[in-house]
């Protein structure tokens, strides 16, 4: 394994020499550090860099004597003894601490097993007890209020008021000597410390363990149970660049304060803690209270034990020092931490007044310290409650302190006992109580195993208090879950981590609410193969140019730049660092329906985060190396985000890369593909030159060759029935399209490289960069859809126009009709039906199955309503009968109609999208294409079916196209030596210049290609010449961004300095989108797509696509002075027409689009649509066959007239059965009273899918009433029958909430699955054959038979088989087949 390389690195550290005569006070100040924390105490250090004078000016000044006398104590030996009596005693007093929560009358909670403090005066005790041990161990001479306990000096003061520091002054120590403290007047006590503390240089360099945690952020939102979180959120833990072994930063804590200080950090010493006194005490509890309370101990509301929670820091430091690196010798561990310096600090070099004060008013005479520390450097952001003049304030009159608390607020704390739970489970306690807005302090739970079971979690949850009334949010799917407890992979998929922030609306509170998604799986990316995929989170948010963000003001975006690149993120117990950012999907549309009426989406980032540490991650053990490949998820090792960036980039060999083109190289290991074959470095040919013409135009770019050999086995991996063409693919630091060798007749192994394909220097060294990683594969070939964006090209280059627009209309009134009338047909008959859904189904069907190796389901019915109909159909429901079914038939075919005419997606049977690959052998001359078919390319209306393409015109095209040459007609010919390439069409690579490059720029590392040889097309169609391009560089209209990755040499951390560059330029608005809406305008007010404004509009366009990748420059600004230099009379101001609902011009549609849509497609929609509704007629919600259970058991009650006359009499006492309907009924009215309220409202598919996970859960959990005794009931809920949903219990409850609801979809989506199966069974009543129950895995392979199919219709028509003709007697045609769905 490569070692690591730390680049750009200016900052070092001295290793630190270890002690030959005795410990150091790295190991004291740990030490110390183990004792506060322990026990809650608080203990302030002696804070190094003040003079003797100032310290006696600190609120705390008389708690520092147990720092200086415990330091001599250590140094003499006897902190040992010190330790074992304090621990004892503590135990001792601890026994008595029990409180009664708010006072409440016979509440008394159980004491916790640590002698923690959790209120002051409980503190107060254990430092009596200290300070009486220190005097017996080593009697010296005592401070002149050595009599006085502690708790009289600090107890006698108010408890609702702050400690008053006038009360301190009139106690003035005239000696800056503790009892035992090395000073002036004690000099024999220095001469016990071994001589290896006095002052060196050296030690400059090497902060003490604590010097950070001394000016580091403390925090306690929240009251705690025993502990706090191991890892909770720092401000900044990357401000510093020498940051400590605890991450924190040199930060002053100015979080609300508490009655003590918070543990090891420095305060505004004018502003002391407030006091907080709810808790009152009592006597020791008796043992029958103490059995009343639960074995977890709760912290009441309002208690102290928020103020004398341990800090962040101290929690972490002991977490991380101690617990997790016990194999490792301490001093040497501590000093790993010390002098590792992670390249993921961000920079600073702002210089605050505190720390010019410091390093001002620090005395030589500090006398009193044994070691000297580092002291404060310049850079280390130092925040106060005061806005400093270098940051205004932001909005709202809110402090740069507070706004920076709000950003910090973001990450929820988990608590620390939960830290022995699986990371699954972690993610899901959070990710619930985050939905529900519950605090996770608020849980009052301890870990359970039995969490590792979903459903046992959820029902854990639910019965708490604070979730009733809770809406949850969707369940993980549970292979997802299974392989998040494993090792966060499943076959060949892994889980995936994912999130979201959106803006905070109020004032107050986290700036974004943060929300966690269920853990799914997807194809993993090659970062997530290597260091594994729980090590990433890919979190969504809002662009910083979205309404929401801007109207935080300028310095706010600039701090939350800073917070989310510059600083670490503490989230389940991990420490998050963002290394990559890429534009995410608008939230609320799809980015390619450009019909509608332009609206207002809300933009959106996803950033990309890696877990460089947490409480479960170790040391590597090799120093310089990465973490190991395979490491478990609670066992990583720590890394940053630097060396995870070097890893995939091997930055010391490609520092002269521009710095944007660098970055967004990251994105390639970040692509989720299917790893294959691993091949050797014999294996591998790095081609030294592209092809290329005799103008030096690349030929073939992003395209290569791989052996037959190679292919087969790659083909063979991924399951596949054929060997493709070829594969898009990704290959170390290569990209782009390979095809299979024509000439290559061997089996030998072996893949080619071109200098086109390698985006920067890679060694090929590590197995995951000699991995072929598949993007996806040359696939059979379907007839396409015409895009949009290409009618106004084919419309200028048409011979005849006008012909053309009528071409393109009747394909869509003829698309249209078909499409229309097929549905009609097959709705008469469930079987010609389920033939039809499956041959309208999406493509991605297949994916979601392979996924999840069976049919996705949301509660009762599966996700997608096309398996949901298909489900339906499968147990015998009749599309024109059961009106559920009937209206999402026709609901899905009206929405395929109102996109059809909304987009204009018009089918051309004739026409297809294939990828464009090239002819290596030269067979081809120019402008010659090759097209070949793995099979018959069938189109029904004009009778085409062929393999290949020979002798004939075509055009292709790709999409976006912009200029008037983006469309080229092309001569397809048939090459015998290019007949292995099917499914792709090939160009040649002669000429001057690239067939590809003619289509908008395109290239071939995996371009697609819009193909039509439909003749009214083809033949009314004259290529353009290609414009003339304008230099808009030339021109001053854009500029561009050179710098390197070496220019950046010399900063304080190259890498944060790297990443802020990177972010800051790729989260910037990007005008790609506005300038194509603002071209589509001017290009329809002028009539025109080739004038010089079009041309220079598609110029710029065509720069803005790769503007992250080349670093183009082209502001809002920017954009303004073109727009008036191009239409000074904003004539491109106005809407098109087509972007309109209806046609409102008194005069005929002329452009091309409109008159597709207004005079073709919206009047056939309206006619076609009226003729399905009148055809399918009027169905029934009512199904009797679902009834006949609920009806069996309804006969076993008392006939109602009976049961009238008992209640009458006064004899009326319900039976068994009489009682359980009667309960049932109850349950069922509950759980649909929840629906009505939240599920059947209108909702987004994100919270229709967490309500009705909510819904169905409640609908699991409806048990047989307990108000009965009777061996009947357990027999309606056998246990393997429950387990899958359809025992007795199952299906009564289905049966009786069809009777009760039937007219709803809630007794459809809550138990649409035992209702399918009361119909399977009661359809199989007539007939001699049982249905049939088949396995997840093989129904999500069924596909109708569309053989068997037409057969059985044409034997229902009265012809017998006389349809099958010569397939008759195959038996595979005449049943449902296993295959690919």
């Amino acid at each position: 394994m490569a070692p690591r390389v730390e680049l750009g690195s200016t900052t070092g550290t001295t290793p630190v020499t270890p002690s030959k005569h005795g410990p150091n006070a790295h190991e004291y100040d740990l030490w110390f550090l183990e004792l506060s924390n322990d026990y809650n105490l608080n203990l302030k250090r002696s804070p190094p860099n003040l003079s003797p004078h100032k310290k006696r000016a600190l609120p705390y000044y008389w708690e520092l004597q147990f720092y200086e006398r415990l330091r001599v104590h250590y140094w003499k030996g006897t902190h040992i003894d010190i330790r074992a009596r304090f621990e004892q005693g503590a135990k001792d007093i601890h026994i008595r601490w029990v409180k009664k929560p708010l006072g409440d009358p016979g509440v008394t909670p159980f004491p916790s097993q640590l002698p923690r403090v959790t209120t002051e005066p409980e503190r107060c005790q254990l430092l009596d007890l200290l300070s009486q041990i220190l005097k017996e161990v080593d009697p010296v001479k005592q401070l002149s209020r050595a009599s006085t306990p502690i708790s009289s000096y600090l107890l006698n003061q108010s408890v609702d008021e702050p400690p008053s520091p006038s009360l301190r002054r009139r106690s003035k120590r005239h000696s800056d000597e503790w009892e035992g403290s090395p000073s002036k007047k004690s000099k024999s006590t220095v001469s016990e410390v071994p001589s290896e503390t006095s002052y060196d240089p050296d030690d400059e360099t090497t902060q003490s363990v604590l010097s950070v945690i001394d000016r580091g952020q403390t925090r306690s939102s929240t009251p705690l149970q025993s502990r706090a979180p191991s890892i909770r959120p720092p401000l900044d833990l990357r401000s510093n660049a020498n940051r400590s072994i605890y991450g924190l930063t040199d930060s002053v804590n100015t979080s609300r304060s508490t009655f003590i200080s918070e543990v090891f950090s420095d305060h505004n010493d004018n502003e002391p803690p407030q006091a907080s006194q709810e808790t009152q005490y009592t006597v020791q509890a008796s043992a029958q209270e103490q059995s009343k309370f639960p074995v977890l101990s709760e912290t009441p509301k309002g208690s102290d034990s928020n103020s004398l929670a341990p800090s962040s820091s101290t929690e972490r430091a002991l977490q991380i020092s101690f617990n997790s690196h016990e194999n490792i010798d301490l001093q040497q561990n501590v000093r790993k931490l010390l002098d590792t310096r992670s390249s993921t600090r961000s920079f600073s070099d702002v210089t605050f007044p505190e720390e010019e004060e410091v390093l001002r008013e620090q005395e030589a005479s500090c006398e009193e310290e044994v070691v000297r520390e580092e002291v404060l450097r310049p850079g280390i952001n130092v925040h106060t409650e005061a806005t400093t003049p270098a940051q205004p304030a932001h909005t709202g009159n809110t402090s740069s302190h507070n706004f920076e608390q709000r950003l910090d607020d973001v990450w929820p704390h988990l608590p620390s006992h939960y830290d022995k739970a699986p990371f699954a489970v972690r993610w899901e306690l959070l990710r619930v109580a985050l939905h529900c807005g519950i605090r996770m302090d608020d849980l009052r739970l301890e870990y359970d195993p039995t969490w590792n079971d979903q459903n046992s979690l959820w029902a854990r949850l639910q019965a708490l208090p604070v979730f009733q009334g809770k809406s949850f949010p969707e369940k993980s799917r549970p292979e997802a879950w299974m392989a998040g407890l494993k090792n966060f992979q499943a076959t060949d998929q892994v889980v995936i981590l994912s999130a979201s922030l959106t803006v905070n609306k109020s004032t107050i509170g986290p700036l974004f609410h943060l929300q966690l998604s269920p853990l799914k799986l997807d194809l993993p990316h090659r970062l997530d193969r290597r260091f594994g995929s729980d090590r990433f989170l890919e979190m969504v948010m809002p662009s910083m140019n979205s309404s929401g963000m801007r109207k935080l003001g300028e310095p706010a975006l600039e701090d939350i730049h800073r917070w989310l690149v510059g600083n670490s993120h503490v989230l389940v117990g991990r420490i998050w660092s963002s290394f990559f950012v890429k534009t995410a999907l608008p939230k609320r549309i799809a980015t390619d329906d450009i019909l509608k009426s332009e609206s207002r989406p809300i933009p959106q980032e996803r950033v990309y985060l890696f877990a460089e540490d947490g409480n479960d991650f170790h040391l590597p053990k090799l120093e310089g190396n990465w973490a190991q490949k395979g490491e478990a998820v609670g066992s990583h090792t720590k890394m940053g985000r630097g060396d995870l960036i070097d890893w995939l980039l091997q930055i010391s060999k490609n520092q002269d890369q521009p710095v944007f083109k660098l970055f967004s190289r990251i994105a390639l290991g970040l692509s989720r593909t299917r790893p294959t074959v691993i091949l050797q470095p014999e294996e591998i040919r790095h081609r030294s030159e592209d092809v290329l013409s005799p103008t030096g135009k690349v030929m073939n770019d992003g395209i290569s060759r791989i052996s037959n050999g190679l292919a087969h086995r790659i083909a063979a991996l991924m399951g596949l029935t054929r060997v493709p063409a070829g594969f898009q693919a990704r290959f170390g630091s290569a990209k782009g399209f390979w095809i299979r060798d024509t000439t290559d007749t061997t089996d030998n192994i072996w893949i080619e490289t071109t200098p086109s394909q390698r985006k920067w220097k890679c060694d090929y060294l590590e197995a995951d960069h000699r991995t072929f990683e598949v993007r996806s594969e040359a696939r059979e070939l379907k007839a396409a859809n015409l895009n949009l964006q290409l009618l106004p090209i084919l419309e200028d280059r048409a011979i005849d126009p006008a012909a053309m627009k009528v071409h393109i209309g009747d394909f869509m009134r003829n698309s249209l009709l078909r499409d229309l009338e097929s549905q009609k047909t097959a709705m008469q008959d469930p079987i010609q039906f389920r033939l039809w859904v499956d041959q309208n189904s999406p493509s991605n069907r297949r994916t979601e199955r392979i996924k999840y190796v069976q049919v996705p389901f949301a509660g009762g019915l599966p996700t997608s309503r096309e398996d949901r109909m298909a489900y339906l159909l499968d147990h015998g429901f009749d599309p024109t009968r059961l009106e559920f079914l009937r209206k999402i038939a026709w609901d899905l075919q009206k929405q395929k109609c109102e996109e059809l005419q909304e987009r204009l997606n018009v089918k051309v049977g004739r026409s297809t999208y294939a990828y464009m690959v090239v002819d290596f052998a030269g067979i081809l001359e120019e402008d010659e294409v090759h097209l070949g078919f793995s099979s018959n390319f069938t189109d029904e209306q004009s009778g085409f079916s062929e393999t290949l393409l020979h002798g004939m015109d075509l055009l292709v095209a790709r999409t976006p196209a912009h200029y008037p040459s983006d469309i080229q007609r092309v001569k397809a010919v048939f090459k015998p030596e290019l007949s292995s390439l099917k499914d792709v069409i090939v160009f040649s690579t002669k000429g001057n210049i690239p067939l590809a490059d003619k289509l908008s720029g395109g290239d071939y590392d995996g371009d697609i290609a819009w193909i039509c040889w439909e003749p009214a097309i083809v033949n009314n169609f004259q290529n353009a010449d290609l414009p003339t391009i304008p230099n808009l560089f030339e021109q001053g209209i854009i500029s561009k961004d050179n710098q390197t990755y070496r220019d950046l040499a010399g900063t304080k951390d190259i890498t944060s300095e790297f990443l802020s560059k990177a972010f800051r330029f790729n989260m910037q608005q990007s005008l790609l989108g506005i300038c194509t809406n603002y071209k589509e305008r001017l290009c329809y007010a002028r009539r025109s797509v080739r004038d010089d404004v079009a041309v220079l509009l598609s110029t710029l366009i065509s720069h803005l696509v790769d503007r992250a990748k080349q670093g183009i420059i082209f502001t809002t600004q920017d954009w303004a002075r073109l727009r008036k230099t191009l239409d000074p009379t904003s004539s491109g101001s106005g809407e098109p027409e087509y972007k309109k609902k209806h046609w409102v011009k008194k005069y005929e549609p002329t452009h091309i689009i409109d008159y597709v849509k207004f005079r073709v497609g919206q009047p056939t929609v309206e006619i076609e649509l009226k003729a399905l509704g009148e055809s399918l007629g009027k169905a029934e919600h009512f199904d009797k066959d679902l009834l006949s259970f609920y009806q069996h058991y309804e006969k076993l009650q008392r006939p109602l007239a009976e049961r009238k006359d008992a209640e009458k009499g006064g004899l009326f006492k319900n039976s068994t059965w009489e009682i359980i309907l009667g309960e049932l009924r109850k349950d069922i009215d509950a759980v649909f009273q929840e629906w009505a309220t939240t599920v059947s409202r209108k909702a987004n598919k994100d919270e229709w899918d967490a309500n009705l996970a909510t819904i169905y859960s409640k609908w699991e959990n409806i048990s047989p009433t307990n108000k009965v005794n009777s061996k009947t009931l357990r027999s309606l809920q056998q246990e393997s029958q429950a387990q899958v949903g359809f025992s007795s219990w199952d299906l009564l409850k289905a049966s009786l909430c069809f009777k009760l609801y039937y007219r709803t979809g809630f007794v459809w989506h809550i138990a649409g699955r035992q209702l399918a199966h009361l119909k399977a069974y009661e359809m199989s009543k007539g007939i001699a054959a049982p249905p049939a129950l088949m396995i997840p895995s093989m129904y999500a392979g069924m596909r109708p038979d569309a053989k068997y199919a037409r057969a059985l219709a044409a034997r229902n028509d009265g012809r017998g088989l006389l349809g099958m003709g010569e397939d008759e007697g195959e038996d595979e045609d005449l049943s449902s087949t296993v295959d690919d769905a």
